[in-house]
């Protein structure tokens, strides 16, 4: 569909909503993203969504294949029925009561949407809804359910937000795999992506002990949950291989990224290994910046 043809439509479904003449609904969409942060709550989007005439659209190349679509007043386009509800079952959690806050639009392609912390990508010529990553504006989905950012936002969390989702990440595969195969439980790509962002934290440590743990048991407990001797072995085997695993991986890791950066960051010292609990890219602890204090994730700009 042409950009005219979308900016058409868009105006029309202005003009439906407000009963307003072509040319001001025009004037009011061109400044409607100062506006786009306004809050509306999940269950005045369902009660559009229940309430609100099937709208006609022009879908273009997609002409007889799109969905059925109302004009949403509250997302200022048209809105497939089922996008909304599919929007409805993520955010079960967080019941009707979700506020909810316009992040950016593409009037019959797509919408952005934020809930709290969570961004959504609402499919607007399909009935799809794909959650993204956290990082405001990123267009790209996290790395699973429970490793919420994208890989290339994870080094943006801290060492606290690293080891919480390396937990869940361990647990789940220790859910999903059970006991009764530990070497199953190592090798995965998600362990790689987190270690890798806590090697650029310095929080190897922490962020390993809380992966490997979950993943496979505390090592001072195993002989206390397993009453068969070879089954204890077995995971202790299992668990110092995915240790020495990602040692290797940590270290080579930091080591590209002291080769990247050459030099320390602050000092100008020359970098020649300072260990996995320092940031690669400083020679040392006295160097690593104070972290930033980053303002609540609703204050940010939405455009």
């Amino acid at each position: 569909m042409t950009r005219n043809k979308k900016r058409k439509t868009a105006v029309r479904a202005a003009q439906l909503a407000t009963g307003h003449r072509y040319i001001r609904a025009a004037r009011e969409l061109a400044t409607a993203p100062a506006q786009a942060d306004q809050a509306f709550l999940l269950k005045e989007l369902l009660a559009e969504c229940a309430t609100m005439p099937p709208a006609d659209v022009d879908w273009g190349d997609l002409e007889g294949y799109g969905p059925a679509v109302f004009e949403s007043v509250l997302l200022r386009t048209a809105v497939p029925y089922g996008t909304v509800l599919e929007l409805a079952g993520a955010l079960a959690r967080e019941g009707t009561g979700a506020q909810l806050r316009l992040e950016s639009l593409d009037p019959l392609e797509s919408a952005t949407i934020t809930a709290g912390e969570r961004r959504f990508q609402l499919i607007l010529s399909q009935e799809l809804v794909y959650e993204l990553c956290r990082q405001l504006h990123c267009p790209h989905q996290p790395v699973n359910r429970t490793i919420i950012r994208c890989s290339e936002h994870l080094a943006d969390c801290d060492e606290k937000e690293l080891a919480a989702m390396a937990g869940e990440w361990g647990f789940a595969l220790h859910e999903e795999l059970g006991r009764d195969a530990p070497h199953r439980l190592g090798g995965s790509p998600e362990a790689d992506l987190l270690l890798k962002a806590a090697v650029a934290q310095g929080a190897f440590e922490l962020v390993s002990t809380s992966l490997l743990q979950a993943c496979f048991e505390d090592p001072e407990l195993i002989d206390e949950i397993f009453w068969d001797e070879e089954e204890a072995l077995d995971m202790r085997h299992a668990l110092e291989r995915e240790r020495i695993r990602l040692q290797r991986i940590a270290r080579d890791e930091a080591q590209r990224a002291r080769k990247k950066a050459g030099s320390c960051l602050v000092c100008g010292t020359q970098l020649v290994g300072a260990g996995l609990h320092i940031p690669p890219q400083y020679c040392s602890r006295d160097c690593v910046p104070p972290p930033a204090s980053a303002p609540a994730f609703s204050e940010e700009p939405p455009f």
